[in-house]
């Protein structure tokens, strides 16, 4: 990134949250003759919505500095990168993958980095996966030989009984042979340049793992479209954890780790129903670097219905409770190994953000009716400006790819396609919570696929 384009960013920031915070505290709280309407409710909505203002600005005003970090590293490592070409592992665990599995096999066979393996574990699918598998990599062996190419990408598959992700996960950690190890989702498009792109962060001796840029790949619907906004925002805001490593999130869809990661902290867990936030966490317990590879991006599969939406993410808000109560050692601790900024800030305002979830409904019912009822709609008019600005600027700035009018236009409606996130989230955490309560296990649940295509 230029020097200019960064410094635009950065003022275009700055601008929007001073517009914004005076916004909300000229016209919400300094309005004496108001605030005599409901003043603690809405003194406690002034304080939330202030708390996640603050955040967003924060991330925001830090995202850029990971690109000038990258670039300095860049620069800094260029001599080594250039003879740096470690074997990479591609791992793919598959359980009923039937409609996408050979379509990931394709684009990462359509690498450029060439220096690679890929290992496919099926646990157990019980549909018509297994047969297609062995017979592209038979097709793809005979196409080999027949054109007599002899550096081919070897495929390593192997079929084993259903034992969850995690356990396919370590079947193929044991039998790759990658310095590096790449796990994909068997519903994934590989970019070409994706592989070669992790490769390079891992020029840097003290990275350990690197996190994706994952994409939603099936924006048809109006549920694909709010994942696709989610994920802009979300993976955005790696780049401000990337630059303070407080990444503990590596989602299974674009993860790559050095090998003596796992011979330090363990495989996979077999029992934890997201796997890779577990071991994502227990990378950080151990002091490792994580660093966020925005140029590795990698298309999924996202829910195309609400009701599949709503299962995905109660599997993933109940397992990151589970992990975090797992690994609570880990929130405010004095360790020195420990990144204090993750322990005693991001961990403990990650439990915040679900109190604020828990409270949102009843905000938004009061917020609706109280602005009607005193015709104040300055928190309307603040949240519309911020949400449509960070959309449009994370869109025009880094979403190089999905520039069309159709994803400008998005950014004005982002706010109120976020209330049906908000509805998801909410359900998620309830049940979340009612589970835990009760003890009752989550089972991983599946939907129905219908592909994303390179």
């Amino acid at each position: 990134m230029s020097k200019s384009k960064f410094m635009y960013k950065i003022f275009l920031y700055v601008l929007l949250y001073i517009v914004t915070f005076l916004i909300i505290w000229s016209t919400s709280v300094l309005t004496p003759e108001q605030d005599n309407n409901f003043p603690i409710i809405r003194l406690i909505i002034i304080f939330f919505a202030s708390m996640l203002l603050v955040k967003y600005f924060l991330y925001m005003l830090i995202s850029p500095w990971n690109d000038v970090v990258v670039a300095y590293k860049n620069k800094k490592n260029a001599c080594y990168a250039r003879l740096y070409r470690p074997m990479v592992s591609v791992l793919i665990p598959a359980w009923n993958e039937e409609t996408g599995i050979i379509e990931t096999i394709k684009t990462i066979l359509k690498s450029t980095y060439k220096n690679l393996e890929i290992i496919v574990v099926n646990d157990g699918s019980t549909d018509n996966s297994d047969k297609l598998i062995r017979s592209f990599i038979r097709s793809y062996n005979a196409r080999c030989r027949k054109q007599k190419i002899k550096n081919k990408i070897n495929i390593v598959y192997q079929y084993k009984e259903n034992g969850g992700k995690g356990t396919a996960l370590n079947t193929a950690i044991k039998l790759s042979k990658g310095e590096i190890l790449l796990s994909i989702d068997a519903d994934c498009v590989v970019m070409k340049d994706t592989i070669k792109n992790f490769v390079n962060y891992f020029v840097d001796p003290n990275v350990m793992a690197a996190v994706g840029n994952v994409k939603i790949g099936n924006t048809q619907k109006i549920v694909g479209v709010i994942q696709y906004l989610e994920f802009l925002f979300s993976f955005y805001f790696k780049k401000a954890d990337s630059v303070v490593n407080t990444i503990y999130i590596i989602g299974g869809a674009a993860g790559a780790f050095r090998r003596e990661v796992f011979e330090k902290v363990g495989f996979y867990s077999t029992t934890n129903i997201t796997e890779d936030i577990e071991l994502s966490v227990r990378i950080q317990q151990a002091g490792m670097k994580i660093v966020y590879a925005s140029d590795a991006i990698v298309y999924t599969e996202g829910a195309s219905r609400l009701g599949d939406l709503m299962k995905q993410r109660l599997r993933w808000k109940r397992g990151r409770f589970e992990t975090l109560l797992t690994h609570r050692d880990l929130f405010f601790s004095l360790d020195k190994k420990h990144n204090k900024l993750l322990s005693w800030i991001i961990l403990p305002f990650a439990y915040f953000g679900e109190l604020q979830l828990s409270l949102e409904p009843l905000f938004l019912l009061f917020l609706y009716v109280y602005s009607f009822l005193v015709n104040d709609f300055s928190s309307f008019i603040s949240g519309i400006v911020v949400v449509a600005s960070m959309f449009f600027i994370q869109i025009f700035f880094d979403d190089k790819k999905d520039k069309s009018i159709a994803f400008y236009l998005l950014a004005p409606i982002g706010w109120l396609l976020f209330y049906i996130a908000t509805f998801v989230e909410f359900n998620a955490l309830f049940k979340s919570a009612w589970g835990l309560w009760r003890k009752h296990e989550l089972k991983w649940q599946k939907w129905q696929r219908v592909g994303v295509h390179g």
